[in-house]
């Protein structure tokens, strides 16, 4: 009997360690000028080198009140499109949530961007 208790617990073990996945990567809030200026959100994934664009926004509009939805385009081969959620916090944190995209969700960094996520 005692021998069926680790396998058991191997397994358990394995479940939440793959539900704790999440995003290693860098997020960036950058300037882009053509007609004007914008702020554009960029990631970039450690792990994979995939990058991201996620559009154009303006980052003191997006609050945990007010979050913001985008839409992830993969800017590097492999053509993953996703959607998400950035938002500011007062304390001045970025926040994102992957919702399940790249298997993570509510992701954050303080201190400004660019910023590691890990």
């Amino acid at each position: 009997m005692k021998t069926n208790i680790i396998p058991a617990l191997m397994g358990t073990v394995s479940f939440f360690t793959g539900i704790s996945s999440a995003f290693n990567g860098q997020l960036r809030l950058d300037t882009v000028c053509s007609e004007g200026c914008n702020t554009v959100l960029n990631l970039r994934d450690y792990d994979t080198g995939s990058t991201y664009t996620c559009g154009v926004l303006v980052p003191s509009f997006c609050s945990y009140e007010g979050r913001c939805p985008v839409i992830c385009r993969e800017t590097s081969p492999g053509g993953y499109n996703f959607n998400a959620q950035f938002w500011q916090t007062s304390d001045g944190c970025d926040n994102i949530d992957f919702e399940g995209a790249l298997d993570s969700h509510h992701e954050y960094c303080c201190g400004g961007a660019p910023c590691d996520i890990s």
